[in-house]
């Protein structure tokens, strides 16, 4: 089936953009912001759609990674896209963040995905061979297992030892194709997708 849409992740201090026409990821962007998101994301997705000569007609849908991540990334991405998806009539299927960063890995055992919350806290996921275990939450990293983290903006924490895996909008590109029908069939309407705002355990 032929797809075409555009993919944003703004979950942490990464602006990412990725175009998907035809079937091909055609064009990425993906900038560190400085305070808030909304001084890049608007002009970015205008000049990745302008500099490939697509509509934004052309698109059948969009991809909005939801969270958990930075509340204020979150909110800018998801008021962003559900405005757009309204304005040009195209539905929105929203991606859990920490699950598109799991995408990317192929471990054998039990570890943590991680996102860099505040102080000593991350928004983070169990996973056994590759499959969610529990529920996602927010918590201190002192409070966690002693196994394996793989995560973004943990050197914030200190004495803490983990593997970098960025979010990005290309694993949200990889993780929809990989799970387009179970998405699909899951779909919302757009007044119904909200962030992922996750509180911190106490």
């Amino acid at each position: 089936m032929n797809m075409n849409f555009l993919a944003i992740d703004t979950s942490t201090d990464i602006c990412s953009i990725c175009l998907y026409i035809n079937n091909e990821i055609i064009d990425s962007s993906d900038k560190l912001v400085d305070s808030s998101h909304s001084k890049l994301l608007a002009t970015d997705v205008d000049l990745i759609i302008k500099n490939n000569k697509i509509k934004f007609n052309d698109l059948d849908f969009l991809v909005l990674s939801i969270g958990p991540g930075s509340y204020s990334g979150l909110r800018v991405g998801s008021s962003f896209i559900k405005g757009l998806g309204y304005a040009i009539e195209k539905e929105v299927i929203p991606i859990n963040t920490i699950h598109s960063m799991n995408l990317e890995l192929n471990f054998i055992g039990s570890y943590y995905v991680g996102i860099f919350s505040h102080r000593d806290y991350m928004f983070y996921q169990e996973f056994l061979n590759g499959e969610p275990v529990g529920e996602q939450a927010c918590d201190r990293v002192s409070n966690l297992k002693s196994i394996k983290i793989f995560g973004y903006g943990l050197d914030k924490i200190s004495n803490i030892d983990y593997i970098e895996v960025k979010p990005s909008s290309i694993s949200l590109v990889n993780y929809l194709i990989k799970n387009y029908d179970i998405l699909l069939s899951n779909k919302k309407h757009i007044s119904n997708i909200s962030p992922i705002y996750l509180a911190k355990k106490t």
